[in-house]
Parts: structure tokens; sequence; C-alpha cells
């Protein structure tokens, strides 16, 4: 019997026990810690309004993020719908994208140990970034994980059923956001063909083609059966937001020395990784495969950090890029390998360090600081759901409590009110608070355009109709808006008429009176 066998695994289902507690902990941690309701509350509602049976693009407009609302709908009917059961969700994800994470570092032929240093590290810098479910960092762990499976399945010929579950981590990636997976389908599909064609595995496209059009109709009786129509579902999904992200490319002023500024951890082990394989005599894709889908996977995600308009994320590439390094150095220099990786954990340390600071100690993420954090108050105070969360909002930098008491009268207010209501805000948690629809017509509500189609939109009038008839199926009476958010009134005044509502004011709210005869 080979005992060094059973004491490695014996060491590695040890530190796989660890970094499932420090990756669970560490984003449970931190993401009770400040608000910045659009982004801290994006699913909280929406995925409440699938529990009691609506449904997104049927009910409620998106342009992204229709997976998240129903797993996010399965950890409330497992935990209730409160604070915990939300931050649960985005705290197991950093466990299953970790775990995966550290079996990837063990492929690279890195250490265990080291392994667990560069995983704690990446599980530092991953979802804790953000804390709560949120439509970028959904789609891009699917990726990830997609990403590595695609790695194994390349070096494990014989391992062919593992395209299917890769066509499905895409899908889900897919449905949590459009990009980054379709700039890295095109790219990481591009290498993959090329290999498929060189090598004649030809059942590797079969098993690829066939797994996209089993998934396809699956999905498409799950729309039939919940009622959404597919094509209601293609323009809200893909045709809609393809014109903002031509809008975004076309808009882009980011120059070269400012994208390196930001980025230049990740630059860095990449650009010396290429360095140490092109001193090599012979160069071949196939010895390079991994690195090249991790490339194509980066320049991805890059492409799409620097067109979103919501704080960095992606620093969790970090160790990623550091492993690569740090498995190229280990198979050049024999005599050194203990100095060398010395050296390169040590970096790495400091830079997570560095990035911890600023993002999960501060939630820059959430336009956080020390300074402000120490104001924040116990959100319960809102309702008993919130549990541990500690509120502040950057809005109300000095004056938490201020704040409390307007969403508590607003609270008051919509109770009160029996007739069906609409709310317009960023505070998405109304109806899990106050047990009563409030009828969202999106998740979001800028006015940039990237919530919904505003004027000059080519699909204006299909949003108007759409806006319309939820204020006639649901017999809305009273629009609702938060007097200090300042969230644009065109919602109502470029989708109704003049004439289809009365407009009012309370202290608390903007309210618009919708006329029956425009609901007939």
């Amino acid at each position: 019997m080979n005992f060094s066998l059973i004491k490695k695994d014996k060491l590695n289902i040890f530190l796989l026990f660890l970094i499932s507690i420090y990756s669970f902990y560490i984003n449970f941690h931190f993401s009770n810690i400040g608000t910045f309701p659009i982004d801290t509350f994006l699913h909280f509602d929406s995925s409440y309004r699938v529990f009691k049976n609506e449904y997104p693009v049927k009910d409620f407009w998106i342009v992204s993020g229709f997976i998240i609302d129903f797993i996010q709908s399965f950890f409330f009917k497992l935990f209730g719908a409160n604070w915990n059961s939300y931050i649960i969700h985005s705290s197991l994800i950093n466990v299953v994208i970790s775990l995966f994470t550290y079996y990837f570092f063990l492929q690279l032929k890195i250490a265990p140990l080291v392994s667990f240093i560069y995983t704690l590290c990446f599980a530092t810098l991953a979802y804790t970034i953000s804390g709560t479910p949120f439509v970028d960092h959904h789609a891009t762990f699917f990726l990830l994980i997609g990403t590595y499976m695609i790695i194994y399945a390349l070096n494990k010929k014989d391992k062919i059923l593992l395209w299917p579950i890769i066509v499905f981590l895409f899908s889900l990636s897919f449905l949590s956001k459009q990009v980054p997976v379709a700039y890295a389908v095109i790219l990481q599909g591009f290498l993959i063909l090329f290999l498929i064609l060189k090598e004649k595995s030809f059942k590797i496209l079969l098993t690829i083609f066939i797994s996209i059009v089993v998934i396809a109709l699956i999905f498409c009786l799950f729309l039939f059966y919940l009622g959404i129509e597919i094509k209601l579902f293609y323009t809200q999904y893909i045709d809609y937001p393809k014109s903002i992200g031509a809008d975004r490319l076309l808009a882009l002023n980011k120059s070269f020395e400012s994208i390196f500024n930001q980025y230049k951890f990740i630059i860095f082990p990449i650009i010396l990784t290429f360095l140490i394989k092109f001193k090599k005599k012979s160069y071949s894709l196939r010895k390079n495969i991994n690195f090249l889908i991790v490339i194509a996977l980066g320049i991805s995600l890059f492409y799409h950090q620097i067109l979103t308009k919501n704080q960095i994320y992606i620093y969790f590439m970090v160790p990623i890029f550091f492993s690569f390094f740090h498995s190229e150095m280990l198979s050049q220099n024999y005599k050194l390998n203990n100095f060398y990786s010395l050296i390169i954990i040590i970096c790495l340390v400091l830079i997570t360090a560095k990035y911890h600071y600023r993002y999960n100690e501060n939630r820059k993420f959430h336009e956080l600081n020390s300074m402000l954090i120490n104001k924040s108050i116990e959100a319960n105070s809102i309702d008993k759901i919130f549990g541990n969360l500690r509120w502040i909002n950057p809005f109300f930098k000095d004056i938490p409590y201020e704040e409390i008491q307007i969403i508590l009268k607003g609270k008051e207010i919509l109770v009160r009110d029996k007739k069906e209501v609409m709310l317009i805000s960023h505070y998405s948690f109304f109806e899990a608070i106050t047990k009563k629809r409030m009828n969202y017509p999106n998740r979001t509500f800028t006015v940039d355009g990237a919530s919904y189609p505003v004027k000059n939109n080519k699909m204006m009038n299909i949003y108007k109709s759409f806006f319309q008839n939820i204020l006639k199926n649901k017999s809305i009476k009273n629009i609702y808006f938060f007097k200090h958010e300042n969230i644009s009134h065109k919602i109502v005044k470029d989708n109704l008429k003049s004439e289809c509502f009365i407009s009012k004011e309370n202290e608390i709210f903007y309210i618009y009176e919708v006329r029956d005869k425009c609901l007939n």
C-alpha cells in the first residue's frame, strides 16, 4: 500500500475543509458591512417575486441576471426570505469556486500547501469584493469553472462526457449575464476548434453541438412552462442589451496607461510567464493550451471590465496568473524552487493584502471607506429580516439613522395604501419587508438606458407597451418615487400620456395617481 498517497489525501481533505470555512466566512462577514442599494439589493425583491411565482421577462423587465433570481428564490425557500439567505447564496458560490481553483492549482503541479495559500488569496478577492449576489460575479465564476473543466477535458482525452457539463456551465454564465461569456466563447472557441481540427477529435465537436441543442430545447420548454414568451425573452435579454454594449463601446475612452495602472498585478505575471515560455526551443499549442485558454479568459474579462461601469472586480485573477508563473518557474529552476517559491508567495500575499484592505475592509465596491463604515448602524431596525447587516449608504454619509427613518416612514405609507401600487426605487427589498406587491416594472432604474429602453431607442415602443400592460394587468393605482433618491420620473412621463395621471406628493414620496380610463 502506498502510505504517501493516503497521507496526501488526508492533507488535501484537511486543506479543502479549511478553504471551505475560510471562503464562506470571509464573504459572509464582509457582505454584512455597508450598503449600496442599487447593487446590494439587486436580486433581493426580484428573487422574492420568483419565490411568489412572478417571473423575470414576464412580470418585470430585465437586461441580465435571469438565472440568479431563480437560484436565489431556491435559497429563500430553504432558509426563508431574509438577508442571511441572500448572503449564504453568494458565500457558497465563493466556496465552490475556491475549491475548484484549489484543484486547478494542483493540476499545475503546485504543492498542496502552496496551492492552499494561493487559494486563500483567491477566495479573499473573489466574491467578497461584492459580498452579495451580483450578475458579473455569477457570470464570471460559472465561466471560470467551465474554463477549468475545458483545460481538464483537453488534457484527458477520455473525458468527453465533461463537454455537456462545460456547455451547461457556459449557459449558466450567459443566463447570469451575457458577457463576458460571449467574448470567451469566441476566443476560447477558436483555440478549442483549432486543436480539435488539428487532432481530428470530431467526437468532441459533435458532443458540444448536441449539448447546445439539448440545453436550448430544455430552456425553451422552461420558458414555456413559466408562460414567458420566447420573443420577449429575446428582446429583453439579447436584442436590447446589444444596443447598450454598442453605445458603451463608442463612448470608450481609456488610455493604455490607465488600463496598465489598474491591472498591473494581473499583467506582470502574464508577461513574465510568456518570457519564460519563449525561452524554450520548442513551442506547441498542445503543451501551452492551459495557459492560452486562461489567457483567452483573461482577455475576455479585461474587455468586459473596461466596458462595464461597475467597480473593478477581477483582481481574483492575480493568484491565477501568479500560479502559472509559479508553475513555469518550478519547471525551469529545479535547484532554486524553494527560494523562488517563497518570493512569489510573499509578493502575492502582499498584493492580496493591498486589494483586501481597499475592497473588503473599506468596501470600495460599494463606494465606502473605513470612516463611513464606522458610522454604520444595525439594519434590523428597518426589519428583522436584515439580521446582522450594518447599514451605511454613501449617499447618506453621516446620517444613516435619517435614511432608515425615511425608509420606515415609506414602509408605513406603502402598507397603509390598500390599493395596488408600483414602487420605483433602488431599495429593492420592500416586497419582502411589507409582504405586499410593489410591482417594480424593472429590476433597476438608471436613466442612462442600462435598465430599460429610453427615448430614441428603437425598443422604446416595446417597453412602453410592456409598462402599460403592467399597469393594466396589475390594476396599479399609485406609482411611488422616494423624493431623496432623485430617480428620473421619465419612466412615467415618457410611457404614459399626461392625461393618464395626476401628480401629487407627501413628505416622503412623489406619487403619480393613474387614472382608470388609461387602464381600459
